[in-house]
């Protein structure tokens, strides 16, 4: 009711399995609000038993536990009629030198993933999540060259990229050239819209510690033709949630706005020849 009563919030991404008992269960109840299921989560990081990790995980039987998981929000993503399904692997890393046998950690996660692909039967993308940190020291899907780099290993139509803002933006990329990198590949299926100051996931409303960024971003999706969901990945812990909602809407449309003007503009020679001082003055003339 509450996503529903905001201007500018079409559907949902949520967590699977989550409180509905099924994915058709949570179809009929967003049907009633007139809300789309945008993307969907598969739960393997909230349980203990993954602390260790998930698709990399030593013990076998975890990585068995959490490729059931996976598979069961595959099902319900699927019948439910999800758009694309975020996949994180949020405990598979390591803190200590020595605590992780990279080899067959990352032998562990292609397995899986191709398992993944391959059970994966429709058209709905699985979309994987890269993260620098948190809550690991040193997560192994830390960046989108890696990602890119094991989505390429695969090479299934149906696995994609979630291109998540605010991670990108801690792992040192700039969120634009990653968006164009995916593109390129055909691999940008998923973003997770949120802002932090490059030192830690700080899941704020986007614009907040960025905003030049932001409007590089949108330009570039817009010269890719990106026209999958938008998606707030916010933490509120302070703020009112539909106040943050509308301030997301808010950027979120004054970015595609002046990205379509940049684009009417034709300023892709002016980026080519060097032109960044002249695009600065252009955007900051907007400002008047």
């Amino acid at each position: 009711e509450m996503l529903a009563g905001v201007d500018g919030i079409d559907g949902i991404g949520i967590g699977f399995p989550g409180p509905a008992a099924s994915g058709a269960k949570l179809r009929k109840m967003l049907d009633r609000h007139g809300l789309k299921w945008a993307l969907s989560d598969a739960d393997i990081y909230t349980e203990a038993r993954f602390k260790n990790g998930s698709l990399s995980n030593p013990d076998p039987k975890i990585r068995v536990a959490a490729m059931d998981r996976i598979k069961e929000a595959i099902d319900g993503s699927v019948e439910g009629g999800a758009g694309s399904m975020n996949l994180w692997l949020g405990h598979d890393g390591f803190e200590y030198t020595f605590q992780g046998h990279y080899a067959d950690a990352w032998n562990w996660i292609l397995e899986g993933l191709a398992g993944i692909a391959a059970y994966n039967t429709s058209t709905m993308p699985i979309c994987v999540e890269p993260k620098c940190k948190e809550p690991r020291a040193h997560m192994y899907m830390a960046n989108a060259g890696k990602a890119l780099w094991a989505l390429e290993k695969i090479n299934k139509p149906n696995l994609g990229l979630t291109l998540d803002f605010g991670h990108s933006l801690a792992a040192l990329e700039q969120p634009a050239e990653i968006a164009v990198l995916a593109m390129r590949e055909n691999r940008l299926k998923q973003i997770h819209l949120n802002d932090n100051y490059r030192d830690w996931d700080l899941d704020l409303v986007p614009g907040a510690a960025t905003v030049w960024e932001h409007v590089e971003f949108y330009y570039w999706l817009r010269k890719t033709g990106y026209d999958g969901w938008f998606c707030a990945d916010m933490f509120t812990y302070r703020e009112d949630g539909v106040e943050a909602l509308k301030r997301l809407v808010q950027v979120h449309r004054t970015c595609t706005r002046i990205a379509d003007k940049l684009v009417g503009m034709n300023v892709e020679g002016i980026i080519r020849d060097g032109g960044h001082m002249e695009m600065m003055r252009i955007l900051w003339n907007m400002l008047k």
